[in-house]
């Protein structure tokens, strides 16, 4: 106590002697780091979760690989409405030229056309033996029925049932399966070519289907192979222009360079075109600076909203404005710093780094709040500013610095985390809560000498002032009752606090821009005129394409023999180009059909047969086998890799719920691994990544709670000693933690609301640290307190954890107003523990302190 007491008397005598030149110097430090955090554009902001996941993560090296060979898999769309099909086809045209011309360093391929013409020529080259073969005994009969149909040839024999005497019913002709794509393996892209043959058979076997919308029906003939389509409703036409890029969307500068090229382009169109109706817009995933711009405003007005907040609770407790103002810059400062040291140290803000201002600047707040109160105490009893703050120092360098090492403990338990996320929030709120403590000790002090001193303390009770020592005392010990009950419905309440696996409620909520309220919703769906919904494709990445050809034959087991309900088509090299030796088998049936279809009995066939027999007649033309290099250019691009190679990576479709982190990873443990010749295949899906980190953020949260909690008790240990202090202190934070838990369970039950979460995991070690806090000032507090008065207490230093407690979930409360739902959870979580632990610390430190330390 010695050595802090003149350390306090030097220290003040300095401050106030140089109080102006220090603060010159600390504005001086202040510009440097806002200019390097923000003028000079050292802190950006990152929305990718991958880089969050450690480099050795399967997924992650899976992602790297595949940008680095394959490009995207990210669908980049240019999207044109017009009323004319023609001229959209034009505009495609004119685009897409452009593109090819200006973006030639970033432009793997385009496309404004699918023919699949070559699809339905070869489609019987695709079919197995056995579909063959049916066509062919169906060929038989039918030419059998049509021969005996001449009006001099009766079958007696075969068209009457001979025991009733009756003319037999004719058996249907089935030609083709709808399940004919599944079974092939066939992706979304190729199995369209088949529809025509299932409508041709249906015709054939006179099955009645209702007439669907086809949204190709307004087109001419030579657009019909466009990506070009009319909605049904609206009678929108609608076209598109499919790229494949080099970068994915994930790549943020590259999305930005992107979307900078697209709106140069277009924006010469839109000049061309501003007094007719046609509209350009970019779709597909490449959204990723939008999330940043939303990102960005949703932490504006998370600061906004938490400064605001924290103000009215600054000027509430202290009845003045210079002491939130105050308050408010030593904690801004220290905000300002722990941004330049993000910006030095990381460079860029993830999404769980994103509010760490909003929070330390309602955690760092906390050692302030306790500083000026202090000083307001001392001031009114001393009636001297410099003697005020001197005692202040002595009374709380301890308390503090035990609490703001109980806090940083708890968020460098973060560092235990192998998620990117967690660890580098553990070192930037850190940062943020060491620079508040040293701040509050040894930057408030100069600036209260600067500006003339404090506001006079406004005298308040914090029990009615008729209470005494000994009536508190009995409010506490039925309090205490009220606690076990709270305990134990906590208990009753914890099943239901569960862990949030659906990502559709982890996203921003979607609001229409301002920008294109006036521009009509681009049906980029109809352009490709696709009946089948595709889910997010897993690509497979081999060395060699005999690894691919394993792939697809252990996936057509799957599909076939197992019944897989996970897995519903696949693409490889193997799915456009069958075999050579299967080819040769098929073209032996083929040529067998093509005798058959040829005979002239068919030139006869009914009405309802004439298309399929032309059909076939066109199909069974075909005589040889075919190669990679004669499939369609844009089915070959769905397989091609940079450097012009294709045969080594395939696509998996799978049939889950791609929104269930349960179903994903069901998924993804049966489709992310695969092992041909001792080789590793490597799996990457953008679903996975999401897995991924949910899987890590479920690991990391075990490993940091176990350590935290050591690091607490530690702490505890090394500066309390005594046995009865520690088991106060611990006592508390256990209370806190389990009411926590039991509203969280509460709330989820009656609300929906308050899952754990990927993102409020985060929050754990900060509501430790704030609940440890608010323990640790009441605790030294009455020890300090010769008369161990509990009234004063309440007064002095419940007062003050009841502000700063408040203010630290204000620092929250922003949180809850942004539109992103997952990072909102970290609010709802945050606000529900710094209740929880500011009632347990108010009522169960108190009560234990005044039952086991007093003599």
């Amino acid at each position: 106590m010695n050595a802090l007491k003149r350390f306090s008397k030097w220290y003040i005598s300095f401050a106030d002697s140089f109080k102006y030149l220090i603060l010159l110097l600390a504005i001086g430090v202040g510009y440097l780091a806002v200019d390097y955090a923000f003028f000079s554009g050292n802190l950006k902001i990152n929305s990718d979760l991958s880089v969050l996941l450690p480099d050795s993560t399967p997924s992650v090296k899976a992602l790297k690989e595949s940008n680095a060979r394959f490009g995207a898999t990210d669908k980049f769309m240019i999207a044109i409405q017009a009323k004319s099909p023609q001229l959209v086809a034009d505009l495609q045209d004119s685009i897409q030229a452009d593109m090819r011309k200006q973006w030639g360093d970033i432009l793997i391929s385009s496309q404004t056309q699918r023919d699949n013409t070559f699809f339905k020529d070869k489609a019987l080259l695709y079919l197995p033996v056995h579909h063959l073969e049916r066509v062919r005994d169906n060929l038989v009969q039918l030419q059998q029925e049509m021969g005996t149909q001449g009006p001099l040839v009766v079958d007696l024999l075969s068209d009457l049932d001979q025991t009733a005497g009756k003319p037999k019913p004719k058996k249907e002709l089935v030609w083709f399966d709808a399940d004919i794509p599944q079974e092939l393996g066939l992706p979304d892209e190729a199995a369209e070519a088949f529809t025509a043959f299932f409508e041709e058979d249906q015709k054939a076997t006179n099955v009645e289907k209702k007439e669907a919308f086809n949204p190709k029906g307004i087109l001419p003939p030579h657009l019909k192979n466009r990506l070009i389509g009319q909605h049904e409703t609206e009678k929108t036409i609608n076209g598109i222009i499919v790229a494949k890029l080099t970068e994915p969307s994930t790549n943020l500068n590259f999305t930005e360079d992107i979307l900078n090229r697209s709106e140069k382009l277009l924006s010469k169109y839109r000049k061309q075109y501003a007094q007719e109706d046609v509209y350009f817009s970019v779709e597909g995933t490449y959204e990723g600076l939008k999330d940043v711009d939303d990102m960005k405003k949703d932490s504006q007005t998370s600061l906004f909203v938490s400064v605001g907040l924290i103000l009215l609770l600054l000027f509430f407790f202290f009845r003045s404005f210079k002491a939130p103002i105050l308050l408010v810059v030593q904690v801004g400062y220290a905000c300002i710093l722990m941004m330049a040291f993000t910006a030095w140290i990381y460079g860029q803000l993830n999404p769980f780094t994103l509010f760490v201002a909003a929070i330390i600047l309602g955690m760092g707040i906390d050692f302030s709040i306790h500083m000026i109160g202090t000083a307001q105490r001392y001031l009114y009893e001393f009636k001297d500013l410099k003697r005020a703050l001197e005692e202040t120092l002595v009374h709380l360098i301890k308390p503090m610095v035990l609490a703001g090492v109980t806090t940083i403990g708890g968020l460098l338990a973060l560092l235990v985390a192998d998620f990117k996320g967690f660890y580098e929030f553990g070192v930037i709120a850190s940062a943020g809560i060491l620079f508040s403590v040293v701040i509050a000790i040894l930057g408030l002090p100069v600036l209260i000498l600067a500006v003339g001193g404090l506001p006079a303390m406004q005298p308040v009770s914090f029990f009615p002032k008729s209470w005494d020592d000994a009536r508190i005392f009995a409010f506490l010990k039925r309090s205490i009752r009220v606690v076990a009950v709270l305990s134990l419905v906590s208990l009753i309440l914890l099943p239901f606090a569960e862990f949030e696996h659906d990502f559709r409620n982890l996203r921003s909520v979607k609001k229409k821009s301002s920008t294109t309220s006036d521009q009509p919703r681009m049906r980029t769906g109809v352009a490709e005129s696709s009946k089948r919904k595709s889910s997010q494709p897993v690509a497979i990445l081999g060395d060699n394409p005999a690894e691919l050809d394993k792939l697809y034959d252990t996936l057509m087991v799957r599909l076939h023999s197992e019944k897989d309900p996970y897995l519903r088509s696949f693409l490889t090299l193997k799915s456009f180009v069958p075999p050579e030796d299967l080819q040769e088998e098929r073209l032996e049936i083929i040529e067998e059909i093509r005798d058959l279809i040829n005979a002239r009995v068919f030139d006869k066939a009914d009405s309802d047969k004439k298309e399929m027999v032309a059909s076939l007649r066109k199909m069974a033309i075909v005589e040889d086998v075919f190669e990679p290099n004669e499939i369609p250019e844009w089915a070959l691009n769905l397989l091609k890799e940079k450097d012009g190679s294709y045969g080594k990576i395939g696509f998996v479709y799978g049939s889950y719920q791609s929104w269930n982190a349960l179903d994903v990873g069901k998924f993804q443990d049966n489709y992310s691994q695969w092992n041909f010749g001792g080789k590793d295949l490597r799996a990457f899906s953008s679903s996975f990544i999401f897995s991924d980190v949910i899987r890590a953020v479920k690991n990391d949260s075990v490993k940091m709670a176990v350590f935290i909690s050591l690091i607490l008790v530690l702490i505890l240990t090394l500066s309390l000693r005594k046995p009865k202090l520690i088991g106060i202190s611990v006592i508390a934070l256990a209370m806190g933690a389990l009411w926590t838990m039991g509203l969280m369970g509460l709330v989820n039950l009656g609300l929906d609301l308050g899952k754990i979460g990927i993102y409020n995991v985060i929050v754990i070690p900060t509501l430790l640290g704030v609940g440890i806090d608010a323990t640790i000032h009441l605790l030294v507090s009455y020890l300090d307190q010769p008369s161990k008065d509990l009234k004063r207490l309440y007064d002095t230093t419940g007062r003050l954890v009841l502000a700063s407690s408040l203010t630290t979930a204000a620092g929250f409360v922003g949180v809850l107003f942004i539109q992103h739902r997952g990072m909102r959870t970290i609010g709802e979580l945050a606000v529900i523990g710094i209740a929880a632990s500011l009632l347990a610390a108010l009522i169960i430190t108190p009560y234990l302190s005044k039952k086991w330390l007093d003599k």
